[in-house]
């Protein structure tokens, strides 16, 4: 622990020189446990701790550049703050026959939630499970998809409707 902190002390020491230097922030002011596990800590850097607790279950598609190609739904957790907790699995139950049914990790757009705590995260970008369609597309398709939340145990059913081009 010695270590650390010392090591932890010569660098924010050496990237404290230079022309525009500031004073480095006391104990007080930054305590020991946020240098290295709060946000611009040296274990977890862009990790914000939420003020409330919970896990929200999201899902989504929706219009925006950064969403994959025949993208027809998408799956997510996040915290309060609309961080990314862990990825669900979704399995194919049904689709029409000839189609491929894609299923990776990737962003999208949150639309709606399988439940969890409180979430102001919809209508913002998030990352997680996203399933493309490719193949013929004719009116009344639907593709059945079973969504399981890991830190949750419990999996959804969704039915999804192909979107016509």
């Amino acid at each position: 622990m010695r270590t650390a902190l010392r090591l932890a002390t010569l660098c924010l020491t050496l990237g404290a020189t230079g022309a525009g230097a500031q004073t480095l922030p006391t104990l007080e002011q930054y305590p020991l446990r946020e240098r290295i596990l709060g946000p611009g800590g040296a274990l977890f850097r862009d990790y914000v701790n939420p003020s409330q607790p919970g896990i929200s279950y999201i899902t989504g598609i929706g219009p925006g550049a950064s969403l994959p190609r025949g993208a027809i739904f998408a799956a997510g957790t996040t915290d309060f703050f609309c961080q990314q907790s862990q990825v669900p699995t979704i399995t194919v139950i049904s689709a029409p026959a000839g189609a491929k049914i894609g299923v990776g990790y990737g962003p999208f757009v949150a639309t709606g939630t399988d439940g969890g705590a409180a979430n102001p995260c919809i209508g913002r970008p998030a990352k997680g499970t996203v399933v493309t369609f490719k193949g013929r597309r004719a009116p009344g398709q639907s593709v059945t998809l079973r969504v399981t939340y890991p830190t949750l145990g419990a999996w959804y059913d969704h039915v999804v409707p192909v979107p016509a081009r």
